[in-house]
């Protein structure tokens, strides 16, 4: 997909969300083997409610592979080094559902940073905001930034405030 489509590739921002134990290289691995257990009828470790709700979307999601290994097996019977239309769509498709069921899928199982995280942007944002129009107005000069001056870590809080 990195290749194929790398510019068209589902969003992912929101396993910033995730804790730190759960974002690993075998992530993905585990999320197949959960889709693919969901699709058969499996519940999730006592999580019924969830699971029930999570199966139509882990059937699209292993249906959607199917489509992609379809789609790859037709490219590599023609050129190797172009990719068709259909194959782009399909992994389009695909990369859609997975992270449409990574965060269902993690959701279900730990709790995920939510009101406190978006709390944490609006204050980034507030304080970048108030940087921003202090540097336009000549209240801050972009040395004090650069150097991290001391003073102005308690300034900026007090300038976004008022």
């Amino acid at each position: 997909m990195d290749a194929c489509i790398p510019q068209d590739r589902a969003p992912r921002d929101f396993c910033v969300k995730f804790p730190e134990e759960i974002r690993h290289d075998n992530l993905a691995g585990q999320l197949w083997f959960g889709a693919e257990c969901l699709a058969a009828g499996s519940i999730i470790m006592n999580r019924e409610l969830e699971s029930m709700a999570m199966r139509p979307l882990a059937k699209e999601l292993t249906r959607s592979l199917e489509d992609v290994r379809g789609a790859l097996r037709d490219q590599a019977l023609r050129d190797l080094n172009t990719y068709t239309e259909k194959m782009r769509d399909a992994l389009r498709h695909f990369d859609v559902l997975f992270a449409e069921f990574e965060l269902s899928y993690v959701s279900a199982m730990v709790p995920v940073k939510s009101p406190e995280y978006y709390v944490q942007q609006e204050v980034i944002v507030l304080f970048c905001e108030t940087v921003e129009r202090a540097l336009d107005f000549g209240y801050l000069t972009q040395d004090m930034i650069d150097d991290y001056e001391p003073a102005l870590m308690f300034t900026i809080p007090r300038l976004a405030i008022v």
